[in-house]
């Protein structure tokens, strides 16, 4: 029997967007939210699937469910096949697996079966649960004796340009992985928020690529180390626990904020080329990521996924009379309703008095 296609996460109807914390105004949003599927069929079974072994290096692996193969998810996102060899930079095969991205739930540690994550090494970072909800998207990477298997999902459209991508997210593992999400059209043009589980655990990376000049000097200005804020009477954050990633890519300008809060601005390297979004959970054993040891396993969970964008395809110019703003809230980034004249199609700048509106449900009035 044919399963029926899950439901589609949210997605909003195209008015013009922007978040609320930056006046950029873009056209197309996406939010993507994991909490509810646990009541769906398909996600009757959220055990993690088995660790990839040493005998599956050829990428083949089956979609781990439906919800990943079709609907509104499915036709956004693809995951990568793709691999990479080994080189001196980058010491340690890389093999993408599908059978690595996968919905799951939290569980105590003593609850985790023998092949998830209790298969680590001794030192490890464990995700602290500060989430009412159950279920979240995750992906992961885990070393063999002669490879990494690795995670990737990218957006089937390639020409964002411009964007506000908002994440709620987690990340474990042992030294040796690097989570990233980002904006990417070449190893030049690549715009990331990274977390690197051999930092200390209060540290994310801001990063806009080249890092490193054809004479390969580190650029200094590439990438900054960013401190998580802590909450209560903590004084720094982990990224063991829940927080909201969010990277502006505007023109001339990227800006990084942690749990709403801006904590930098970078004009170095600002990508200029349309580009594709991407969520990776890797390691290749080079310098960046380093090398993590053989047995370790380390995971990037996802709450929700929020983007709104421009495209190489949308219209210069023009005008709308309503706004939608992305709210920065706990528990739904609902689109909220602001009313003005502005430019639409383009990335502009809302002035204060367009800020102060209320819920006043959706509207498809664009008019040029």
């Amino acid at each position: 029997m044919e399963l029926a296609p899950p439901p589609p996460p949210h997605v909003s109807p195209p008015d013009l967007h922007r978040p609320k914390n930056d006046p950029a105004l873009f056209l197309n949003h996406r939010f993507f939210d994991f909490r509810p599927l646990a009541n769906e069929s398909f996600a009757s079974n959220l055990t993690p699937p088995a660790l990839i072994d040493n005998s599956q290096d050829d990428s083949f692996e089956p979609l781990t469910s439906p919800f990943f193969g079709r609907g509104l998810f499915g036709d956004y996102f693809a995951p990568a096949s793709w691999n990479k060899s080994a080189s001196p930079g980058s010491p340690i095969r890389m093999h993408n697996s599908q059978q690595n991205i996968y919905l799951s739930e939290w569980l105590p540690l003593w609850l985790i079966p023998p092949l998830g994550a209790a298969r680590l090494t001794v030192s490890f970072a464990v995700a602290r649960d500060t989430s009412d909800s159950p279920v979240h998207l995750t992906l992961r990477t885990n070393r063999l004796t002669s490879f990494q298997s690795t995670s990737n999902l990218e957006t089937l459209e390639t020409d964002f340009l411009h964007a506000s991508i908002r994440v709620r997210a987690r990340v474990a593992g042992p030294p040796g992985a690097c989570a990233g999400i980002f904006t990417y059209y070449s190893d030049d043009q690549e715009s990331d928020i990274e977390i690197l589980t051999r930092d200390d655990r209060s540290i994310m990376r801001a990063t806009n690529q080249p890092g490193v000049d054809p004479q390969g000097t580190v650029i200094p200005e590439a990438s900054t180390q960013v401190v998580i804020p802590g909450r209560g009477s903590e004084a720094n954050g982990s990224w063991t626990d829940w927080n909201e990633y969010q990277l502006d890519w505007l023109p001339g300008r990227s800006e990084w904020f942690i749990n709403g809060v801006s904590k930098l601005n970078k004009t170095y390297g600002v990508p200029t080329e349309a580009s594709n979004f991407q969520i990776r959970m890797w390691s290749d054993g080079g310098a960046w990521t380093g090398n993590m040891s053989v047995g370790g396993m380390a995971t990037l969970d996802l709450e929700w996924i929020d983007i709104v964008y421009n495209t190489t395809r949308d219209a210069p110019g023009g005008s709308c009379t309503k706004v939608c703003t992305v709210e920065n809230i706990a528990n739904d980034p609902v689109p909220q309703v602001a009313g003005a004249n502005i430019g639409a199609a383009r990335i502009g700048v809302v002035s204060a008095s367009v800020l102060g509106a209320l819920w006043a449900g959706f509207f498809l009035f664009l008019s040029f």
